[in-house]
């Protein structure tokens, strides 16, 4: 299971259909062993692009919290956002992305990559994709490579039983054609109130498995 959510902090906790730079980023700090207070603003400058090996299904999860009576007590309401007493519990959607598999590129300064990539191989915190209760099935280090990462995308063989056709998530130039924007790069996270972002444009295309 996975969840990259964009959309994620009120009752609809959604799920993107590829792994989000904000949530790469997040699993990186936890390989670092990097606190919330300090900047990710080295790793989100890292390029990143995304091959989907296979797509798999999304998964809504119908999710209460803070309802009904605990243990004779009344008062068993989850709190409001200012902290003061709830009087009803909390409904949300949760959406999970079950059964998918994905290669994600990063691009960028060699001396980060190495370190990173020893990082995810022995982590300092527990590895997760996008929440904390979604821990990897299978090793997330595949290959380090001295090329660009496109190269990578098209060389590295599928770790699952892949679909028909891969789907490239490029990461691009605002001007290239047919880019889309994504707000998912990571500036700030100092806390859950005051997270900032900023936008990065991507070009999504079909291609061949490698030979």
């Amino acid at each position: 299971m996975q969840s990259w959510g964009y959309r994620s902090r009120f009752k609809i906790r959604d799920t993107g259909l590829e792994p989000s730079k904000s949530g790469v980023v997040g699993l990186l700090c936890c390989a670092l062993g990097r606190d919330r207070s300090e900047s990710p603003e080295d790793l989100a400058r890292l390029k990143m692009h995304v091959r989907v090996d296979r797509p798999g299904k999304v998964l809504t999860d119908f999710h209460t919290a803070g309802g009904g009576v605990f243990r004779g007590r009344s008062d068993y309401f989850a709190p409001t956002s200012s902290g003061a007493k709830g009087k009803n519990p909390v409904i949300t959607e949760k959406q999970y992305l079950v059964d998918a598999s994905f290669l994600v590129a990063l691009e960028g300064d060699e001396e980060l990559l190495t370190e990173l990539a020893l990082s995810v191989q022995d982590p300092v915190w527990p590895l997760n994709l996008g929440r904390k209760s979604c821990p990897p099935a299978v090793p997330v280090f595949a290959n380090l490579y001295d090329a660009e990462a496109i190269l990578a995308l098209t060389t590295e063989p599928p770790c699952a039983k892949p679909a028909d056709r891969p789907r490239f998530i490029i990461e691009t130039d605002f001007r290239a054609e047919d880019s889309e924007a994504r707000c998912d790069v990571p500036i700030a996270w100092g806390d859950r109130l005051s997270r900032l972002y900023s936008v990065r444009y991507v070009r999504t295309t079909l291609g061949e498995w490698p030979e």
